[in-house]
């Protein structure tokens, strides 16, 4: 009697044979739409967790004025935002069946990178020039210089400084990168050509730090740095195959854009 089970599996038709289908980000919608709703249920549990710790401590205050005017509880609100934007990516990521490499975290950090950001470090800066420049000439109304609303309105103390430092300088870096040079470009890259990829992660990136829908003026100036800044990030991810570099690079951007907001506060 032989054995006969690779014959009938090998004889089945092919729509009863079973197809493996291999792991992916999924269609690039689903990615975007994914890259949406992180955002959004990551900075309300945020806000919800910080009011309900801020209602805690001072009953009957005002929770959105004491937030703005409080360092620590702003720290404490953007650790929970980056934190969980991070492990909802992560979970989409071993969800998917995919590793951490295919978002750029496959590898440890090398020499190489710290050249590669300090590259384009100063490409940024020379590409941001001539951005501007151009906005300028074709938008003569345009702002280059719109002050930007980065929470720490109140700093009383060196720790008050030094939990601006780590929430504008250190935690955006590593969530943002991992959300969107590592998740979403990733994503879109896995079926679109390059420069499609990085045009529209960029202007994703680009159009959430305008600071829409808080009353204001939409912030131009930011996100035509953010744009920029997505660019060079975007172009490291894929020479790189990791996201050490940009990481480096936006936390250097964000050194500068620190120092410049605070000169005279804490320096």
């Amino acid at each position: 009697m032989s054995n006969d089970s690779s014959s009938t599996e090998t004889g089945l038709p092919p729509e009863l044979k079973i197809k493996i289908q291999p792991r992916t980000f999924g269609p690039s919608w689903r990615v975007i739409f994914n890259v949406f709703l992180i955002f959004v249920t990551s900075q309300v549990i945020a806000i919800f967790l910080t009011e309900l710790f801020l209602g805690v401590l001072h009953s009957g205050t005002n929770l959105s004025s004491d937030l703005n005017s409080s360092a620590p509880a702003q720290f404490f609100y953007i650790l929970i935002a980056e934190s969980l934007a991070v492990l909802l990516v992560f979970s989409i990521i071993k969800h998917r069946g995919l590793s951490l490499g295919a978002i750029g975290l496959g590898r440890r950090p090398v020499w190489r990178d710290l050249k590669r950001a300090a590259v384009g470090f100063l490409a940024f800066y020379a590409v941001l020039i001539a951005a501007t420049a151009l906005v300028n000439a074709l938008f003569p109304s345009f702002n280059p210089n719109q002050a930007q609303d980065v929470g720490f309105n109140t700093l009383n103390t060196t720790v008050d400084g030094i939990l601006a430092f780590l929430s504008l300088v250190i935690l955006p870096p590593l969530g943002e990168e991992i959300l969107v040079r590592g998740y979403l470009f990733s994503g879109l890259r896995s079926h679109w050509k390059f420069v499609p990829a990085m045009l529209v992660t960029s202007l994703l990136f680009g159009l959430a730090h305008l600071q829409l829908g808080n009353g204001s003026a939409a912030l131009w100036a930011a996100g035509l740095d953010t744009f920029v800044l997505s660019l060079v990030l975007v172009y490291l991810r894929e020479s790189t195959g990791a996201l050490y570099a940009g990481m480096l690079v936006h936390s250097l951007n964000n050194v500068v854009a620190f120092g410049v907001h605070f000169h005279g506060v804490l320096f």
